[in-house]
């Protein structure tokens, strides 16, 4: 039979449908033309960075070409004048003479130093004056002795007096070994610069194979000499050319490309504040964020006016679910409905119905259940007293006949218990009631809400029985100011459920020369049956018995019938 809640479910189309809803939250979030937009202002931004950052590495290598080209004309200079006639001749004054010439159209100036660096000839001097010596690092003096001629790492001109550079190449004069130099003032590679036309807000810096400043875009008299920036060393301790974060020498916040020299290894810097990059990202990325945000709040504002229905749909759905855990049956549909939410609510009173049927069902079958368990151990409870009944002393206290009923009424209580639960589960602390008969008086009880599972609350009834029964017999219940202490609790690690039945005031105990019926019942069913441990300890003031046992997890019993 068709459920009156399905009847309109192929009727209802459109926007009132959860489907013509997202659609419309859909389009009102502009979902493609925001994540298109967003693309596309990122591309933008990463273009312009990606353009001046390019922009940027090639002006360092253009800069440190330039540099390049300027070395090569001091090493051109340096060697062409170590070929001269007056100086192969060993005429220093000659030579002075005429290199003096040579260097009136160029910025720099001639020396010539012996092995041990005491010069001879300096252009900066007339000849004959005296000179100082000069101490050369162990790299040129490498260079020298190979034969080759080296370009200097910045270095404080003792004649000149002020920073310099110097392009050195070896000579031979008359048997003996002499660098010939050419020198010229640091300064001289600012000129490069100016030349490049580097941009006003941008600073160029040449760093020498020891990170010195040699020469600078900006402020270069204040900062030549000066080491670079630690993060920068960093740098280019790692790589010989990139595009990196940096902090200047005024404490400016900097993105700088470098790049060194294969030739003299120093290393041209372009710095650029980072300030000055951020306003170089096109105007429109801006404009474009504006409306993106605008279509966004539009969208979300759209979005919260149209989801308000579906949102108190869903809640109606939810509360529908929570009637069901409750056994109730649910009510018609709402005919305004959204159509999905309506289906789901048909599927749901549908399903509320049928479990509404099968919990009527398992009543009755669990009724019958424990019926004829009852009967079932009735009929043994009879079969016993007749077979037991010929039996001397069968009726005494103690006789096997009482034992085995006592047995059989512990477990009819768990029975019971289990019963009125619909065989779901069963209370720790009812259970301890149930299983201790008359002598609960006497049991003082504490520990938390445990749920048992059948199977362990059958199996803990028995322990609890035979604990009470040899109490009774020969622990603290058999005195008459004797108790019983029961506590349990979950262990917060292992989740396991633990428990410890100790007698208080009874008489003196000594352990068993051998284990009882009743010992071993308790231990084959916490070991065997629920996977536990259990331990005895006979103390002298009396019985501790401590369990251990792990518990199942508990499921909704159900059926397919």
């Amino acid at each position: 039979m068709e459920d009156p809640d399905q009847r309109g479910f192929g009727r209802r189309r459109g926007v009132s449908s959860v489907r013509g809803r997202l659609v419309l939250l859909t389009v009102s979030l502009l979902v493609p033309a925001l994540l298109s937009m967003g693309f596309l202002l990122a591309s933008a931004d990463r273009e312009s960075r990606g353009r001046l950052y390019q922009q940027l590495v090639t002006t360092a290598r253009a800069l440190n070409g330039a540099v390049d080209r300027q070395a090569a004309v001091g090493v051109s200079t340096a060697e062409t004048l170590a070929t001269d006639q007056a100086l192969v001749n060993g005429d220093w004054a000659a030579f002075h003479a005429r290199a003096r010439r040579a260097m009136e159209r160029r910025p720099g100036w001639i020396v010539i130093a012996d092995a041990d660096g005491q010069q001879v000839v300096n252009t900066l001097k007339p000849y004959g004056r005296p000179l100082p010596r000069i101490k050369r690092t162990r790299e040129e003096a490498a260079a020298f002795s190979a034969g080759r001629s080296k370009v200097s790492d910045l270095l404080d001109g003792p004649v000149a007096g002020k920073p310099v550079i110097t392009v050195g190449t070896p000579i031979v004069v008359k048997g003996r070994f002499y660098v010939l130099s050419y020198v010229v003032d640091a300064a001289s590679f600012a000129s490069v610069f100016r030349q490049q036309r580097v941009p006003d807000r941008w600073v160029a810096t040449l760093l020498d194979n020891q990170r010195h400043v040699i020469a600078r875009s900006r402020l270069n008299e204040t900062f030549t000499g000066r080491l670079a920036s630690k993060d920068m060393e960093e740098n280019l301790r790692h790589s010989t050319e990139g595009v990196s974060k940096s902090i200047s020498l005024e404490g400016v916040p900097t993105m700088v490309a470098y790049t060194r020299s294969p030739q003299t290894g120093w290393t041209l810097v372009v710095a650029i504040p980072r300030e000055d990059l951020a306003s170089t990202v096109n105007r429109a990325v801006a404009v474009g964020t504006g409306i993106f945000l605008l279509l966004l709040v539009l969208g979300v504002a759209l979005a919260l006016v149209y989801s308000r229905r579906i949102n108190q749909e869903i809640r109606r759905l939810v509360s529908d679910a929570g009637a069901i855990g409750r056994g109730e049956t649910l009510p018609p549909a709402d005919p305004d409905s959204l159509e999905e939410i309506a289906a789901v609510h048909a599927a749901l009173r549908q399903a509320s119905r049928e479990l509404k049927t099968r919990e009527e069902r398992q009543e009755v079958m669990i009724n019958e259940l424990n019926h004829r368990v009852k009967n079932t151990l009735a009929t043994v409870q009879a079969l016993a007293r007749q077979t037991f009944a010929k039996t001397p002393n069968a009726k005494d206290e103690g006789a096997p006949l009482e034992v085995f009923t006592d047995r059989l009424i512990a477990l009819s209580g768990a029975h019971d218990l289990l019963t009125r639960t619909g065989w779901r589960e069963a209370d720790m602390a009812a259970l301890v009631e149930a299983s201790l008969g008359a002598h609960v008086e006497r049991v003082d009880r504490s520990g938390p809400e445990v749920a048992l599972a059948p199977h362990t609350a059958v199996g803990l009834s028995m322990v609890f029985h035979e604990l009470a029964t040899n109490s009774a017999k020969y622990g603290a219940l058999s005195a008459p100011g004797g108790r019983v202490e029961v506590t349990w609790k979950r262990d917060p690690v292992t989740d396991n459920l633990v428990f410890i039945w100790r007698d208080v005031g009874g008489p003196p105990v000594t352990p068993p020369a051998s284990a009882g019926f009743g010992t071993r019942l308790i231990e084959s069913s916490i070991r065997r049956e629920q996977k536990g441990q259990a331990r005895f300890d006979f103390r002298p003031d009396g019985l501790v018995f401590e369990a251990d046992l792990p518990l199942p997890e508990q499921a909704r019993w159900s059926n397919t019938f």
